[in-house]
């Protein structure tokens, strides 16, 4: 569809996002990268441009998420109150460093603003404890339990350089924070978690809020941390430990009631690269239930490579990977994970940052552009796989 404007192409910084609502019709974000803003538009139910909505001031938007007032963004904004000549838009340091905070942005149904929360500190990049998106970290996932906002993203913090008066030493990893109704900040999550933090998902499974990372230190593992509450300390699992944080990548994260369905990708014992699907349970110390996808062949190894999952229809699981390039698509139970349907090569494009989303009425959905002023909606029926 044509959205008009300079829609930035996919990349782990500026996706197009989705958020189907109850009535079959969706929000859609994007960056515009000619007027460095987020964009929004309503899509008809057939997927189709519906009418544009007010924008929202921001660099970079990474989640949307569907409410029963409207929506919710998760969005990065500029804050000239930490920028660091030092570390922030320098020469010396990559041109993705922004120095930026992490806000959630609630819109009412005629996508207005009704509130934007700062999640990350006000402390200066300089000083020791703050807290900011820079260059690695430009990824957010939102999770509902129907009441509150549960936002993910990876962040990163200062600490007083050893040795070196004055001095701070930047490190990446990953925040977890909620925000209720209205808009306003609660106590839950962490401010630090997973190091690196490669990247995060996040789900609610009417039971306990997951949150998965991708470390390569602390710990050198996949991690998936359990809440029972908000404030309830976090229940982890572990796995992969001490392997190759390049040959490891985490797909979706799909709650079930006894436990959350995660995909994701290990080194294969005979070399190359193996898709898994694992269920984390609710209780215990490893994943259960796994399953290597033996359907799975010839899977992409140049990283970024990442796989895909979302909920399909009410009792099935839509996986995806790419091999040469291609997405492939395959349908799983979500009882026993058993793959019921394909592979089958879609001719659908999708980035390596970005999720699969599952619409209210089942079907899979999520948007893509290349730049421009093109952005496409990619959907997946629940009742079919598509093929080319």
């Amino acid at each position: 569809m044509t959205v008009g404007g300079n829609a930035a192409a996919n990349d782990e910084y500026t996706p197009a996002v989705i958020a189907p609502r109850s009535d079959g019709s969706a929000w859609l974000a994007w960056t515009d990268k000619g007027a460095a803003s987020i964009r929004m538009a309503s899509l008809t139910a057939a997927d189709a441009l519906d009418r544009a909505l007010p924008g929202v001031p921001g660099l970079e938007v990474h989640a949307m998420l569907s409410t029963p007032g409207g929506a919710a963004l998760a969005v990065v904004a500029d804050d000239p109150d930490i920028y660091s000549p030092k570390y922030c838009r320098g020469s010396s340091t990559p041109d993705k460093n922004v120095c930026g905070k992490m806000e959630l942005v609630r819109l009412s149904a005629d996508g207005t603003s009704l509130s934007r929360t700062t999640l990350t500190k006000k402390g200066n990049v300089d000083s020791v404890g703050a807290q900011f998106i820079w260059w690695y970290g430009h990824t957010a996932r939102l999770a509902t339990d129907g009441a509150t906002i549960g936002i993910y993203y990876r962040s990163a913090m200062s600490t007083a350089r050893p040795g070196v008066a004055g001095e701070v030493d930047i490190h990446a990893g990953d925040t977890l924070k909620f925000v209720d109704a209205n808009g306003k900040a609660v106590a839950g999550g962490w401010d630090w978690g997973c190091s690196h933090s490669w990247s995060v998902r996040t789900a609610y499974n009417g039971s306990q809020w997951g949150a998965t990372c991708h470390g390569d230190a602390y710990p050198n593992a996949m991690q998936h941390a359990r809440l029972s509450t908000l404030t309830a300390a976090a229940d982890s699992l572990q796995w992969l430990a001490a392997t190759d944080p390049t040959q490891r990548a985490l797909g979706g994260l799909v709650g079930a009631s006894d436990g959350f369905w995660m995909n994701f990708i290990q080194p294969a014992a005979n070399g190359g690269l193996s898709l898994q699907l694992a269920k984390l349970p609710n209780r215990g110390t490893a994943p259960v239930q796994q399953i290597g996808i033996g359907a799975a062949t010839g899977l992409d190894t140049g990283y970024p490579f990442r796989p895909y999952m979302a909920a399909l229809g009410s009792d099935r699981l839509l996986l995806g990977w790419k091999s040469g390039g291609a997405l492939m698509l395959a349908v799983a139970q979500a009882t026993d994970g058993k793959i019921v349907e394909g592979p089958v090569a879609s001719g659908l494009s999708i980035d390596s940052f970005q999720d699969m989303v599952t619409a209210p009425n089942g079907d899979v959905v999520w948007a893509y552009g290349s730049g421009g002023s093109q952005i496409k909606v990619n959907r997946v029926a629940a009742c079919r796989l598509p093929t080319q």
